[in-house]
């Protein structure tokens, strides 16, 4: 068997397969395949499994050879489908695997890692492997399993959350400094414009007498001139 050949038809299996059932050519083969979520082992096939947006589950098949000659496992593959209506909603990501050779009478196993980014809701996702046998690449769909997908809770703790909130926390500091050295230094050193100021009274002006200091009507004090000099100062005058 040329695996070469094998591998190229591989990556155009969805053309492959679209041929395959429109020729009306079906190949039967009596290969079983199973799987179940190593993550969960206790979810069987009549459970619905809870996934969490962003997280990678594994799926662990289990590949029986009933034929009478070898099998090939070469690649695996999948769909997210509407449960209710039964519509493809997503495709997995198309996976090589091995090749991995099967006797007959044989079984294998292998993983298939799946990325879960979808939006909350209820699917059913629907693995499909494939196997090369007689020269042909069959696909061969495995068993549905229910799944229910939800968003992550953010924890108060989770560094995303811790980042953004100090983003916050400095956006709003930058803020506070911008509006104090525009407005608030002015207000707080008391330059900030007021509607009607207090006009302060001026000074009553002082009396000529009250301005004077005792004494004569000179407009000065004459307590301290000898006597005998204010008398002649009277006769002369």
């Amino acid at each position: 068997m040329k695996f070469s050949t094998i591998l190229t038809a591989l990556t155009t299996t969805i053309a492959a397969v679209a041929g395959y059932e429109t020729n009306g050519k079906p190949h039967t083969v009596d290969i079983l395949i199973d799987y179940h979520i190593k993550e969960t082992p206790e979810v069987s096939a009549n459970d619905v499994a809870n996934w969490i947006n962003g997280d990678k589950y594994t799926l662990q098949y289990v590949v029986n050879n009933n034929e009478e000659t070898e099998v090939t496992v070469v690649g695996v593959t999948g769909q997210f489908k509407n449960p209710v209506t039964n519509e493809i909603v997503t495709n997995l990501t198309t996976g090589q695997v091995g090749p991995i050779t099967v006797q007959p009478g044989e079984s294998i196993k292998f993983d298939q890692i799946v990325g879960v980014d979808l939006i909350p809701n209820n699917y059913e996702l629907v693995p499909h492997v494939f196997v090369a046998h007689d020269d042909l690449i069959k696909v061969i769909p495995c068993r549905g399993q229910l799944t229910t997908v939800v968003d992550a809770v953010v924890s108060f703790f989770d560094p995303r959350l811790i980042f953004l909130e100090l983003v916050l926390l400095v956006t709003f500091g930058g803020v506070v400094y911008f509006i104090y050295e525009i407005w608030g230094k002015q207000y707080l050193n008391g330059i900030a414009p007021v509607k009607a100021g207090a006009v302060r009274k001026s000074a009553s002006p002082v009396d000529k007498k009250e301005a004077s200091p005792s004494g004569s009507a000179s407009g000065f004090d004459e307590s301290w001139i000898p006597e005998a000099h204010l008398k002649k100062n009277k006769k002369k005058a």
